[in-house]
């Protein structure tokens, strides 16, 4: 016993002395592309990121342009990727647009100052915002629209200067984009031009079918609230302030769908990041199901239904999630309705036909109904399709079977 004991104490100790097989497989969630601006005389990288249902030919995508593409592109496609999945938004395609001259771009006037009226060379630049814009709607939109499956809907996402890029195209082109982020906007630019320009437009123009969601960062003085701010004159504090003054602007526009949220616990440089999820949430609230997925009064009619809706809402139409449905398909499989279990898995499959992961689902339906004919069909299908671990070891299970 003691000798068993002791060799099994020291089995760690020998394994980590016989180092493991390593393999390397790089992830790749997008591709960086080159295109010449013939506007901007210069060669521009596009991150972009493109679901993987697109490999069905039926399916469509609303694209996400996100300026700093660089800085923002990895947790954008994370946080879509993610809530996708989970059924609470569509799929997106995400255009990351990488900068080369900051300043010059995201700024719609030449304007050399900082907010105080203090001179800055870092500024000298500015002013070329509308020559980025024209690049945007001109020469990127039409190339993602050429070379992808897009949906009209289109969402602008901002961040500081990017934000009031953001905000710019919301006054002066509403109807280029249905959604926009405008996170921690730059309002101070130019004498704060960009609030006289909203105080105008979004009460005289008709928003319908527009959305905005507007995040402000804590970048306060210690002690100071967003109550005592509005009356403070302090230069540190302007951002917060300028914010909520454009707040009261927000609820004079007409129709404009907003939110308009303050995060006390971030700074300007990390609010990103909450602000992008909480955007998407705020977009597609209705997108999700309103009944929990274990309801058993959910039936294949009511999810097609549901999916109608939605897809008057956004203004194309929409199919429904695959995670959603293949959760259902599920559920109903384990408390053995199997017949409403195959029709979600069916419904899945008709729309999503090269989802590898969806095959390999209906074959776990087959395993599960005792069709080990079928259940091999479907798991060789998803094969064929890609190669999953878990599909070739439940394949090869069954071919061991006799």
């Amino acid at each position: 016993m003691r000798l068993f004991l002791s060799i099994l104490l020291l089995l760690p100790l020998l394994c980590l002395g016989q180092p493991a097989k390593q393999t390397s497989t790089p992830i790749t969630i997008g591709t960086k592309q080159t295109i010449h601006s013939a506007i901007l005389k210069e060669d521009r990288n596009l991150w972009i990121y493109v679901p993987k249902s697109a490999a069905d030919t039926k399916t469509r995508f609303p694209v996400l342009y996100l300026l700093d593409g660089e800085g923002f592109f990895t947790s954008m496609v994370g946080t879509v990727d993610y809530l996708s999945a989970l059924g609470k938004m569509p799929e997106m395609i995400i255009v990351g647009i990488e900068n080369t001259d900051r300043v010059r771009d995201l700024t719609p006037t030449h304007f050399p100052f900082w907010a105080s009226g203090k001179p800055a060379n870092e500024l000298k630049a500015s002013g070329g915002g509308p020559n980025f814009m024209a690049f945007l709607e001109k020469e990127v939109m039409p190339y993602i629209e050429k070379r992808y499956q897009t949906q009209p809907y289109r969402m602008l996402v901002g961040h500081s200067l990017g934000g009031l890029t953001v905000l710019q195209a919301l006054v002066n082109q509403p109807t280029l984009f249905t959604s926009y982020v405008a996170i921690d906007p730059s309002i101070w630019w130019d004498n704060k031009l960009i609030m006289k320009q909203a105080e105008k437009a979004l009460t005289q123009k008709d928003y319908a079918g527009e959305n905005l969601f507007f995040a402000t960062a804590n970048t306060m003085d210690k002690g100071m609230d967003t109550v005592r701010v509005v009356q403070d004159e302090a230069q540190g504090n302007h951002n917060v302030r300028n914010h909520l003054l454009f707040r009261e602007t927000l609820r004079k526009s007409k129709n404009l769908a907003w939110a308009w949220k303050y995060y006390p616990e971030d700074n300007h440089g990390s609010v990103p990041f909450p602000a992008q999820y909480d955007a998407l949430r705020f977009f597609f609230k209705k997108y999700e199901l309103d009944k929990d997925l274990k309801d058993s009064t959910i039936t294949l009619e009511y999810v097609k239904n549901h999916y109608r809706t939605v897809s008057a809402i956004l203004q194309y139409p929409v199919l429904p999630a695959v995670g959603t449905v293949n959760a259902l398909g599920y559920i109903s499989m384990g408390e053995k309705r199997y017949d409403k279990a195959y029709q979600f898995f069916k419904m899945n499959l008709e729309n999503y036909p090269t989802n590898a992961g969806l095959h390999d689902s209906m074959g776990d339906y087959y395993v599960e109904v005792g069709d080990k004919k079928k259940a091999m069909e479907a798991f060789r299908k998803a094969l064929s399709l890609e190669e999953i671990a878990e599909t070739r070891r439940k394949l090869k299970s069954l071919e061991a079977r006799k």
